[in-house]
């Protein structure tokens, strides 16, 4: 069984902790231009989300790498990325239907790599707003939310 994210945005905070240990995890230091998740906020709607790679089971990114530098690894469960194969076209960038991808301060690109199995932006996330989640799991979080929200929804003040 594979697994997913389960992003909330209500729990989202917009501190950007998340950014900061990506950096630090994969490049050594603070340098939030090179995390690999990235905090999209709208300040009038007071909302912040958090917009990471979703290792897609049919990765659009992948498929439209001339290359081979993107790949699926179904043993990890992940897309992963291979810099020294990349020629720097952007094409991954461009197809990404999450905007998961994000562009190198050098020629290359940014896309999770979940850690290597132990997302850091998960495991520091104090609101609990990224989680990594089997995906019955993260299939069962969302039924509740989607039962709770029509529940309420017929209860008479609402009306």
């Amino acid at each position: 069984m594979g697994k997913s994210w389960k992003i909330d945005p209500e729990k989202c905070t917009g501190c950007r902790t998340c950014e900061v240990v990506c950096s630090v995890q994969h490049d050594g230091e603070l340098n939030l231009g090179q995390s690999r998740i990235k905090i999209v906020k709208w300040e009038e709607e007071g909302l912040d989300v958090p917009v990471v790679c979703q290792h897609c089971e049919v990765p659009v990114c992948a498929e439209n790498c001339p290359t081979g530098a993107l790949y699926k690894d179904d043993r990890a469960g992940c897309v992963l990325y291979r810099k020294e194969s990349c020629i720097g076209c952007k094409l991954c960038f461009l197809v990404c239907p999450t905007g998961g991808i994000g562009l190198d301060s050098g020629d290359g690109i940014l896309k999770c790599d979940l850690c290597g199995g132990d997302p850091q932006c998960v495991r520091f996330c104090s609101s609990r707003a990224i989680e990594r989640l089997s995906s019955e799991q993260a299939a069962e979080k969302q039924r509740r939310k989607s039962a709770k929200a029509f529940a309420q929804s017929l209860r008479p003040d609402h009306e």
